[in-house]
Order: structure tokens, then sequence, then C-alpha cells
């Protein structure tokens, strides 16, 4: 008799732990899927996040163009970021009327700025209706946007995966559930974040790949040794009285501009200075320069601050720069200094310096712009005088300055152009007009923010 309970034990014991390999290959089957559906989900979400952003911000721009072809490009970008956020939205695991009709105002968007393109393609400027429909979709762009920004909060502030997100677009009784012309604002929560990721500085930066392989115009002069560069990186950083300072060369950096890396390192008074700075090989300028130290408890004025900027390039013999924008991080203040000649401001030749409010001492410096496009221009005089590029902006946008700047193009070259500092709707904007030609080149929306004014 035991044999015979043998067999079919073991025939049991065999099924059980079939049935158990299968039940855990299952399961961790179902926890892949999950997991892969998670990403989909997630790249779909924060792509529509990103292009909705951008919606808001290409029709904040709208509100400033006045029939160049400007307008053309502006309209084209609005159509294409449209159709790119209505389609990822359809992605998203939701149901119902609430994705339909969040779909249905960005398939509007699309069509209207479709429809003012070809108009702007005959030459027909925006018409006062136009130019009111156009603020009312940016009106509900931005309460979309916030509406998204809403439901990421909760999904980190719960955990909750990708698949869960239709719950929590119910449970808002936001955005996705509003009418297409008007979406129910009164609904949303108002919170306090940026429109649009990476957000820069005024002309921070007009560097791209192509641009690396420009020879440096500020350079000249024969090389520089290591005992040399030790001398220009002490006389760069910004020395406190009572400090011992030396110097050490520790490395040679390639790339855009070659350079000798000097440590200067400070020991007294309190607090040890630690900076790293970078000496160019060819000519011996500053590159860029950091102290390491943290700053202490806040002492001095973003005034008092601007004031001890500005003197330390006077005492380097920096001259004819302007600041232009600044922008606060914590216990410091970053000034935008751009070159000027003749009363024309030089945005390419950006100089940036950074002070700590602790004791005034700047603490950073960077000069890639500076050095990659400083030199003297000929032809500053413009051939549009500022009243006949004035006639170029929107009649709408109230103008509250003008001046005369040099900007970068994307391709590497500069114009010499009019630059009107204007409103229109609640927005802040710099509008850019050709000097020579009187074409409208580039606009671009200035965010006040506590820490400085951005532009987007």
């Amino acid at each position: 008799m035991p044999r015979l309970w043998t067999i079919p034990v073991a025939v049991l014991a065999l099924l059980f732990v079939v049935s158990f390999a299968w039940g855990l290959d299952q399961s961790r089957t179902r926890v892949q899927m999950e997991n892969f559906l998670n990403n989909e989900y997630q790249r779909s979400f924060y792509d529509t996040l990103s292009q909705v952003r951008g919606l808001e911000v290409l029709l904040g721009k709208s509100l400033a163009v006045c029939g160049d072809s400007e307008d053309t490009r502006l309209f084209a970008e609005i159509y294409q970021q449209a159709l790119a956020a209505q389609s990822n939205l359809t992605r998203l695991p939701v149901e119902g009327i609430a994705v339909a009709r969040t779909t249905k105002f960005l398939n509007q968007v699309g069509d209207f700025s479709s429809s003012l393109l070809r108009q702007s393609a005959m030459g027909v400027p925006v018409s006062d209706e136009h130019w009111n429909t156009l603020r009312r979709l940016q009106n509900q762009a931005g309460s979309l946007n916030n509406e998204l920004h809403d439901i990421e909060r909760q999904m980190e502030q719960n955990g909750a995966h990708f698949w869960e997100i239709n719950q929590l677009i119910r449970a808002s009784r936001g955005a996705m559930a509003a009418s297409p012309l008007n979406p129910a604002q009164d609904e949303f929560r108002s919170i306090n974040r940026e429109m649009e990721a990476f957000p820069t500085l005024i002309y921070d930066g007009p560097f791209s790949d192509h641009l690396q392989r420009q020879e440096p115009r500020a350079l000249g002069g024969e090389a520089v040794d290591q005992e040399r560069a030790r001398e220009i990186a002490l006389q760069a950083v910004d020395r406190r009285e009572g400090v011992d300072y030396q110097t050490r060369v520790t490395g040679t950096t390639r790339g855009l501009i070659p350079a000798v890396r000097v440590e200067v390192i400070g020991r007294g008074g309190g607090r040890d200075d630690r900076f790293t700075v970078d000496v160019a090989r060819r000519g011996g300028e500053v590159v860029w320069f950091l102290n390491s130290r943290p700053p202490g408890p806040e002492q001095l004025s973003v005034a008092e601050a601007k004031e001890r900027a500005e003197r330390y390039l006077e005492e380097r013999n920096i001259k004819k720069m302007r600041v232009t924008y600044s922008v606060r991080q914590g216990d410091t203040v970053t000034y935008n200094f751009a070159g000027a000649q003749d009363g024309v401001i030089m945005y390419p030749d950006l100089l940036k310096v950074t002070v700590a409010l602790d004791n005034g001492q700047v603490i950073g410096r960077e000069g890639y712009g500076y050095v990659m496009h400083h030199h003297r221009r000929d032809n500053l005089e413009p051939a549009v005088s500022a009243d006949q590029a004035r006639k170029k902006i929107n009649e709408r946008v109230q103008v509250t300055n003008s001046r005369l700047a040099v900007i970068p193009t994307e391709g590497g070259g500069e114009l010499l152009t009019w630059e009107f500092r204007g409103e229109a709707a609640g927005n802040v904007y710099l509008i850019y007009v050709n000097a020579n030609n009187g074409r409208q080149e580039q606009i671009l929306q200035l965010i006040d923010t506590p820490e400085g004014e951005l532009t987007m």
C-alpha cells in the first residue's frame, strides 16, 4: 500500500512545484509589464507637461507679434506644439469626456494657429478679435498647465503609478474636464511653478555645438607659462585683507578655451578661501574662477553687492561693462555684465560676477562669452531710427524703453538691433528690431521671479 501512494504524492508534489513556478513566472511577467506600462505612461505624461508649458509660452509671445516673418514662425510652432501635446495626451490611460474635452481644446488651438499661419503668410495682420482669442487661449493653456502640475505633485506625494492617473484627474476636479474655451479656472489650484523648464538669464550662453568650433576673439598674444598663470590667477581673485594667499598649478584643460588651472588658497581671517581659476593658455585671459567657501548669513543688500561687483571689474581694468540683469541664489547674487561700445550694449560680450552677501567678496566669475566674443565692432550706426523701428512693433505693446544692442544669432553672427522693452496683456517683453532693415528679429518674454528676471 505505501507504494501505491508514492506515485500520486509525487505527481501532486510535481504539480505543486510546476504551479508555484508558473505563478512566480506570471508574477514576474506582470511586474515587468506594469513597469513597462508605467514608464510609457510616465514618458507620455511628462512630454504632455513639457508641451503644454511650451504652448503657454508661445501663445504669450503671440500677443506681441506685428505682422512680420516672426508671426509665421511663431504660429507654426504653436500648431506643431498643440499637435504634439494632443498626441501624447491620447496615450495616457484617461477615460471619458475628461481627455476628450482637453483634446478638443488642443485641437482648437492647433486649428486657430493654422488659420493665423495662413493669414500671416498672406501678409494679413492679427485682428483685435483674433488677438483677444489668443489671449484667452493663453490663459486656458496656463490653467491646464497648473492642473497638470497639480497632478504631478499628487503623483509624487502619493507614490502612485502612472496607470492610476485617471483616478487622480477625477479627484482633482480640474482642467481635463474643463470646457474647451473656458476651462473652469475657479476649480484650479494656483501653484508657483516655472512655466518652462530651464529658463536662463538674458543671452546666457548662445553657444550651440557648431559654435564650439569658433576661435575666441578676445585672445591674443603669446602663450602663458605656469608661473605667469599663477600671477594672473592671484590678481584675478578677490582677496581679503589679512589673509595669506598661496597659488599652485593643478593641471591644464582642453576644450573650447585651453587653459592652465590654478588653485589659490587663502588661510586666515576666520574662514579659508579656496579658488579654482582657469587662465587661458594663449593671451592669459581669466576664463572663470570659483571660490568653494559657503557664504555666511546675509549682511549686504543687493544694491551694495552690485556696487561691489562694479568696483571689482574697475579695479582689474575691465572697463565699459554695464550690468544688464541679475539673479539671486541663496546668499549670493550673480550679475550679468555686457560690453558697451559707443553707447551700444554688446550682449555677446557676457561676463558674470557672483558676489557673496555676507561680506561682499566676489566668489565667482565666468567669462566664456567675453573671451569668445569681445572685440571692437565697426558700423554701429543704425540705418533705421528708433521711431521707424517702433512702428514695427504691435500697437498693443506699450513700449517703456528702447536702446541699441548687438545680439548674437543662432548661426554665430551678430546683429545691430533696437531693443524695445514693453508690456502687453500683463506680460513683459523684449522685442528686437533689426537696426539696418527694420525687420523684427526676436521676441523674448520676461518672467519676474524673487531670484531675478528670467527670459523665455
